[in-house]
């Protein structure tokens, strides 16, 4: 039993890291395309970008 709840528990902290990698990276290459363009910054547009980015590939994902 404690081994399926540490499993558990390894499987939800690897799942975690690995999506906020991905915002990390994402709101990175936003940052670097708002500076290149000189436009502002705002976390909160970068993180619907994300999440639109995350919806949209879960939609496209094949079988």
């Amino acid at each position: 039993m404690k081994d399926t709840i540490k499993s558990v528990v390894i499987g939800i902290i690897v799942f975690c890291t690995l999506y906020f990698i991905s915002w990390i990276l994402t709101c990175g290459i936003i940052k670097l395309i708002t500076m290149c363009f000189g436009l502002s910054f705002n976390w909160l547009i970068a993180t619907g970008i994300w999440l639109i980015m995350c919806v949209v590939k879960n939609i496209l994902k094949r079988d």
